[in-house]
């Protein structure tokens, strides 16, 4: 059953998206028009990680739709009312519930595609998937309501969910599961998190060196908490982004719930966080390798930003240029917009350009990720 009602600024369940970059074409090296923001103890990018190569490409950008909708793309270059340029239907397996919440890609441009409700299967699509194309496997983590998915370059597939309290999900490369299990496939290990239940979609990422990042909402305060990655790591933080100085909000009662978007960009080695905090909602980035209360070293904010009194349901960098992309709305499920932000915007910023679907108007998009 889809549930109504959700802390803060998230006001029903029932839709999701999630958005992929897959290789814009070359641009120039990106360039940071801000290093410094206050704060006891900010953590700088480690000068020993070096920076990949851009990917080259035409580039789409993927949305997934929730409540059967199709998965969606679209030219990242679009602006205004616009048609996706390719879409990835119900497959229509047995034993399966389409819903789809996340995206996300692995490294071999493979397309994984969650759904949230009742199984909550994960379906893998070839590269170059279209309208008739079928999964090329489908697996099943724990459920029900899984809400975000993450790959990482050893082929590891992390899925977040469940309804007593968030835990990850491991899964090892090439899981697959069959329809008389339901696709159910055992996690080799799981990684519970702090909280209660959280739909909130694209809280999950992976790093440059296979961690995997969560995002963690409690009345405690917020936090990005970073994993080790792979079939043998512990379910201890290696270490945790919180505290005042870094801006992540909190989720406490009576106050609306400080909701939390996460993505990481190997391009530029940092991680980035959308806020969504009524009238104060930003975007954020924090070095690579931040930890404890460290500052943001960038800061999108303020009323020319168009994300005042909206929320961000999810975030994504361009592997080629490090444009931001974020989906916006005014409520989780009401009508957004993709708004791309400079990559090195700072402060009260307008978008490069908006576009949203000139036929669902994103009403049902959610989560975002980026290959």
């Amino acid at each position: 059953m889809r549930r109504k009602g959700w802390l803060g600024a998230s006001a029903t369940i029932g839709g999701g998206l999630a958005l992929a970059l897959i290789g814009a074409s070359p641009a120039p090296a990106v360039m940071r028009a801000s290093q410094g923001a206050s704060g006891p103890t900010p953590t700088p990018v480690s000068t020993s990680t070096p920076q990949p190569t851009p990917t080259s490409g035409p580039g789409l950008v993927f949305v997934a739709n929730a409540d059967s909708g199709p998965v969606t793309a679209y030219n990242p270059a679009s602006s205004g009312a616009v048609t996706p340029a390719r879409t990835v239907n119900n497959p229509q397996n047995p034993n399966t519930v389409w819903d789809p919440w996340g995206v996300a890609f692995d490294s071999s441009g493979n397309m994984f595609v969650q759904s949230f409700l009742s199984d909550a299967t994960t379906f893998v699509y070839p590269p170059g998937a279209g309208s008739t194309s079928a999964p090329s496997r489908i697996f099943q983590a724990n459920e029900p309501d899984n809400n975000a998915i993450a790959v990482d370059s050893s082929g590891y597939e992390y899925v977040v969910g469940g309804e007593s309290g968030p835990t990850i999900a491991v899964e090892a490369p090439g899981a697959s599961g069959v329809a008389s299990n339901l696709y159910h496939v055992p996690p080799l290990r799981e990684i519970p998190l702090p909280g209660g239940f959280n739909p909130w979609p694209s809280i999950l990422s992976v790093d440059s060196q296979n961690e995997v990042l969560a995002a963690v909402t409690t009345a405690q305060g917020n936090s990005i908490q970073v994993f080790s990655g792979g079939a043998y790591g512990g379910t201890n933080p290696l270490r945790v982004i919180s505290g005042p100085d870094t801006g992540l909000g909190s989720c406490s009662a009576p106050s609306p719930c400080t909701e939390l978007s996460i993505t990481y960009s190997s391009l530029t080695g940092e991680i980035y966080a959308a806020v969504s905090d009524g009238t104060s909602t930003r975007i954020l980035v924090f070095a690579g390798n931040a930890s404890g209360d460290a500052a943001p070293i960038q800061s999108i904010e303020g009323p020319n930003t168009g994300l005042a009194g909206n929320v961000i349901t999810g975030i994504a960098v361009s592997p080629a240029d490090a444009t931001i992309y974020a989906m916006v709305k005014g409520s989780e499920f009401a009508a957004g917009q993709v708004n791309a932000y400079a990559s090195y915007a700072q402060g009260n910023t307008t978008p490069l350009r908006s576009f949203t679907d000139a036929s669902s108007g994103f009403a049902d998009a959610e989560g975002i990720a980026i290959h």
